[in-house]
């Protein structure tokens, strides 16, 4: 008896403090929405609840797939930003830096990959 009363208390303080919120939309959409739901694994409620948060806090919604990818980049960055700065130590010590401009160039390709990249992955 206990559990029965615990329940009901639960289920009064969960409608205190959530509300629902029902949307239609078109079958063709709702496909589409459970397609993407099935790819990030999440139910197609809790995915137009993720987008609409993201839109709320004006982010952008990164699929999980994206984000995965992201973090690997960031990863990988942050590794030749490690050994940008070995070389930076290296040079100071030998007093000479070895194609300066070259390097940075490379760089600078490397974070425009990066941005059209995300910026293709988020197109889709």
């Amino acid at each position: 008896m206990a559990d029965k009363e615990y329940h009901k208390q639960y289920r009064a303080n969960y409608k205190k403090k959530m509300k629902y919120v029902n949307v239609a939309v078109p079958v063709s959409m709702h496909e589409e929405l459970e397609k993407l739901s099935e790819i990030e694994k999440v139910k197609v409620s809790a995915l137009i609840r993720n987008m609409a948060l993201a839109y709320m806090h004006q982010k952008t919604f990164v699929p999980r797939e994206v984000e995965s990818e992201l973090r690997e980049f960031t990863f990988l960055i942050r590794n030749v930003a490690n050994n940008i700065n070995q070389i930076a130590h290296h040079s100071n010590i030998v007093k000479h830096m070895v194609d300066e401009n070259g390097l940075l160039m490379e760089i600078k390709k490397l974070e425009d990959m990066v941005k059209d990249y995300t910026l293709q992955q988020l197109k889709k």
